[in-house]
């Protein structure tokens, strides 16, 4: 249902009244102020006129002149001129419109507020003549001046506001009631786009962003609500998506839970079965010659071993994805650990030794887990002594930083083929799985790499190097480190 239903008026029109009643009551209120002013400007301006008279008259008369003949001399100032000379007492001494008639003015209120105030005027009717008239009183030391004209139409007309006035204000008036009218209508426009936009908002349909409108404040409002709404259908579908992934995520969580757990009892199998074997074998054969004891008791411990390292790195992975180890980050000075594996290098037989080329000689500090850096580059150079058949392994600083190192480790080996270094990391992942087993290999080496590398905030990648053998490129965070010298 269209919401113009609900109303008779639109709101812009409801506005249109509100403004067009606050002009007419401004404008009447300026036009009332204005009129009361411009009145009492010409009224003033006459009074000035005739108390400016009365004043003259005051002066010739206390300097012993006649009445009489000072009006003779002034009557042309104004048309209809009254003077009249009174004591203060109210006697009349001299009136022009009455010279004959003797008459007391103590009871006319212009001589009365003149005596009290100095000066005063007022628009009576006059009981002497039968007229209206425009008086001025003025008092002097002993006598009161009063002129006065008649206050005929065209000094009335004379008195109010030019009609030029009340013209420009009716005129400025329309123009204002004009442009009021357009800009209502104006913000019609947008309030209805608004009203639209609103329906469309509570039946959850898109709004095109394409619309146009007005090039205004409101304008603006509404293209930044038209934003804000888009953007949070665009929120609501991503949360969605976001909630889709997570529990894709927890499947995926449980299945690897129970993929490790599978891998770890195979894992398992392998080494108690060996030593199970072994241990039934010597106590099935109590006259086993003494070599032959020995060697079987020397492959036992070797699987208890290999045992022992697969339940220590199953552990430390374990932790390290959990964020459940204890990381103790110290200054450590990366290039003692890669002269730390130079000598365990040294001390392997020479048949399973491989050359060790370092160019790195000079201090690189940064905060990190001692032991965890040390496991990064240890399971590195491991990997490449079990399973590169390569002949040398290369350390190389490809990126020093205040913020970060990038150290690239590769070996001259065989490699692997492309399709298995996306699983490189996997837990338990193995290119040749019977060689694998028989080297020896917990297949959690490179996992623990890549977490390790991770809780420094850093990140590890690998391929096919140009050496032939495996390239792994490290990037590690410094943290807040401080270079030693």
């Amino acid at each position: 249902m269209d919401l113009k239903h609900n109303h008779s008026i639109y709101y812009h029109q409801r506005l249109f009244i509100l403004f067009l009643s606050f002009v007419v009551l401004t404008v009447g209120c300026f036009i009332y102020g204005q009129y009361t002013r411009e009145r009492h400007f010409k009224t003033e301006l006459l009074n000035g006129q005739l108390q400016l008279l009365n004043i003259q008259m005051l002066s010739y008369c206390e300097n012993g002149g006649e009445a009489r003949v000072f009006y003779l001399q002034h009557r042309t100032l104004l048309p209809n001129l009254r003077m009249t000379l009174i004591r203060k007492d109210g006697t009349v001494i001299y009136d022009s419109a009455n010279p004959e008639r003797e008459t007391n003015h103590l009871s006319r209120p212009e001589v009365q507020r003149a005596i009290q105030e100095g000066s005063s005027y007022e628009i009576r009717h006059s009981d002497s003549v039968d007229r209206d008239f425009f008086y001025a009183a003025t008092a002097g030391k002993n006598m009161i001046a009063r002129s006065g004209v008649l206050y005929t139409v065209s000094l009335a007309n004379s008195l109010q506001p030019t009609k030029g006035f009340f013209l420009l204000m009716l005129g400025l008036s329309v123009i204002f009631c004009i442009l009021c009218y357009m800009m209502t209508r104006h913000l019609g426009d947008n309030i209805r786009q608004l009203r639209n936009f609103a329906r469309k908002a509570g039946a959850g349909e898109p709004i095109e962003t394409e619309t146009r409108y007005p090039h205004d404040e409101l304008g603006e409002i509404s293209n930044q609500i038209v934003k804000l709404y888009n953007r949070l259908l665009q929120t609501m579908n991503d949360r969605d998506k976001e909630r889709q992934t997570a529990i894709h995520e927890a499947h995926e969580k449980i299945r690897i839970k129970r993929e490790l757990t599978n891998n770890i009892n195979h894992e398992l199998k392998t080494p108690l079965s060996a030593i199970k074997g072994y241990l039934e074998t010597i106590l099935s054969y109590p006259d086993m010659n003494r070599e032959q004891r020995e060697l079987f008791t020397q492959k036992s411990y070797e699987q208890a071993m290999r045992l022992t390292d697969l339940l220590r790195d199953v552990s430390t992975i374990s932790r390290l994805e959990e964020g459940n180890l204890s990381v103790k980050k110290t200054l450590v000075n990366l290039t003692d650990i890669f002269e730390s594996l130079r000598q365990n290098m040294d001390l392997l037989p020479e048949n399973r030794r491989m050359d060790f080329h370092c160019d790195i000689h000079e201090p690189l500090w940064m905060e990190g887990d001692v032991i965890l850096l040390n496991s990064i580059f240890e399971n590195l150079m491991n990997n490449a002594l079990s399973y590169s058949s390569g002949s040398a392994i290369y350390i190389e600083l490809t990126e020093k930083s205040d913020e970060y190192l990038s150290i690239r480790f590769s070996d001259d080996g065989v490699g692997v083929e492309d399709h298995h270094l996306p699983y490189l990391f996997d837990r338990f992942y193995r290119v040749d799985k019977g060689r694998s087993r028989k080297l020896g290999g917990t297949g959690l080496g490179l996992s623990i790499v890549k977490n390790a590398v991770l809780h420094h905030g850093g990140n590890i990648t690998v391929c096919n190097g140009e050496r032939g053998g495996l390239e792994f490129n490290i990037r590690l965070k410094r943290g807040q480190h401080q270079e030693v010298h």
